[in-house]
Formats: structure tokens, sequence, C-alpha cells
């Protein structure tokens, strides 16, 4: 089947006229005439016959053009659809992000990005630092954020966009530690949550402790970044979170940071895309918008 004959063909069904339908598909009327005689050669039977004003159909070239023309509508449409996505200003952008770094940095850049830009769909798939890796690696994000401590393969390009601090802090039921500056080997005296060993900020956290020559024993261990606040206000024990993360919860007084002696190490987020999966252009500007935000500073 050669599909370029039954465009040809489309285009002087619709037309009626083979001048036209040359015009229209930026061609000589001598090809567009030749393509339809082989199209009629191939199939066996004739296609449209000459009249003053140009062509008609037969009983079989009308009754092809009614099959030809559903399917090339349609894949007009398509080709629509895929440029619609494809447009910076009505594409979709399928994003990748850990907890922390959603409340750490992102959400306030996808708020500035969608204010530039309205029609942009926006669709967030959160999980770990590795589960985040992975789906783009397999293609099935644009672009992904992760906080540190995380592994990413060499292949992978990054930014690093924000760094950012852990805090320890505690429930009202824990009131009476506002007014005390524990050292990190006092956390182990109090209830403890954090998440659970496979996580990435609790590779982080054992690490710090080891550092110290200490180990922590959690009294309450969480599956998920966004849980800690929660279980933290709930008086199931102390914590470290983000700072970004506990914010909200500090104002409306649901808990409070514990004085420490001790600056934990800074943190960093990252932008990773993989330049082996292609990317709309929507995804391209927000990732030019970040990175360009990241020079500014």
């Amino acid at each position: 089947m050669n599909y370029e004959y039954y465009k040809i063909f489309y285009y002087v069904g619709k037309h009626k006229n083979i001048t036209k339908a040359a015009a229209e598909m930026y061609s000589s009327q001598p090809a567009v005439t030749r393509a339809i005689q082989n199209l009629e050669s191939e199939l066996g039977c004739r296609l449209f016959t000459r009249n003053k004003s140009g062509v008609e159909f037969t009983y079989e070239g009308k009754t092809l053009y009614d099959y030809v023309s559903i399917a090339f509508n349609q894949l007009m449409k398509g080709e629509d659809e895929v440029r619609r996505t494809l447009d910076v200003e009505t594409g979709t952008i399928y994003i990748g992000a850990s907890v922390t770094s959603l409340h750490e940095y992102l959400f306030d850049y996808l708020n500035i990005f969608r204010k530039k830009h309205p029609q942009v769909k926006i669709k967030i798939n959160t999980g770990s630092n590795n589960s985040t890796v992975e789906r783009l690696n397999s293609g099935l994000v644009d672009i992904a954020f992760v906080s540190t401590p995380c592994n990413i393969s060499k292949n992978l390009q990054t930014v690093q966009v924000h760094e950012f601090c852990d805090i320890l802090i505690a429930g009202t039921k824990f009131t009476y530690l506002r007014d005390r500056v524990l050292e990190l080997k006092d956390v182990a005296d109090y209830p403890f949550v954090t998440l659970r060993h496979s996580m990435q900020l609790r590779q982080f956290l054992d690490d710090v402790f080891s550092r110290h020559n200490l180990v922590i024993t959690p009294d309450v261990e969480a599956d998920g970044a966004d849980l800690l606040v929660p279980m933290i206000s709930h008086n199931f024990g102390i914590g470290f979170v983000p700072q970004s993360m506990a914010s909200a919860a500090i104002d409306r007084g649901e808990v409070f940071e514990v004085p420490l002696n001790y600056t934990m190490p800074k943190r960093h987020i990252f932008m990773i895309s993989d330049p082996r999966h292609p990317h709309s252009n929507a995804s391209r500007e927000l990732h030019k918008m970040i990175t360009e935000s990241v020079k500014k500073k």
C-alpha cells in the first residue's frame, strides 16, 4: 500500500480538481495525475472521471473516498493532538518528585511556572528518591526532583537547585524541651520518630549519628517523609524533618523547634533529566526556567 497515493487521492477528492489539489500539496499537476493513475492501476478500477470543472467520483471512487476521508481526518486530528501536547502553552509535564523536594522547593517554582503557562497540565508522581530516579530512567516522567542522599547514575543530567537543613521538632507533650539546648547524644533519651531503614532521610541521620559514635533506635518508623510532622505533632516522639515541611505546623503551634547545640549538615535538592528520552516543549520550558533561576543565585 502506497500511503502517498491515498493522500493525493484524498486531496483530489476533496477539491474535485487536480490543479487545486496539486496547489494545496505544493506538487505539480502531472505528478498528481500520475499518482491517481498508479492508484487506479493498483486497484484495477477507475476512481475519477473528468468533467468541465475538474473531476468527479466514479462509484468505486466515492466508496473508497468515504473510507479514506475518515482515516485521513483521524490522522490529522492525531497530528493536531500531538502538536498541542508538544506546545509549550498547552502541553503536559510529567514530574517525578520526592516528598521532601516537593515541600522544600518544587511547589514554589511550579506556582511561578503555572502563572506564566496556565494551560499546561502538570502530573506529579511522588515516591522515594530511588523510585523517582527509576521512573525517570524508564521514561515515565520528564523531569525528576530528589533530595540528598541519593544515588544518581552518570548518564543522567543533574542540576543542584536548592540546599536546606533539617531541624529537630517536638509536639506539645514535650514543651519542657523549649528551654533546653540538647546535644546530639541527648536525642536518644527521648522517644524518637524517623523513617524506616531503606529511606534516604533515615540513611542521612544514621550517617550523622554514626560520625559521633551514636546509634539511632527509633520508637516509631514512618513509611514516608510526609508522615513525620503529623506523627510528631501527635506526640509519638521528637524527630528531624526538613525545615520547610515543619514551618506550617510550627506556625499553628502544633510543634516547635527543639534547640540543638549541633548544626545539622546541609542537604541538597537536584533536578534530574534523561537526555536519552524525548521531552515536550513544556517540560523543556520548566527545565530552562529552573536552570536560569539557579544561575542567577
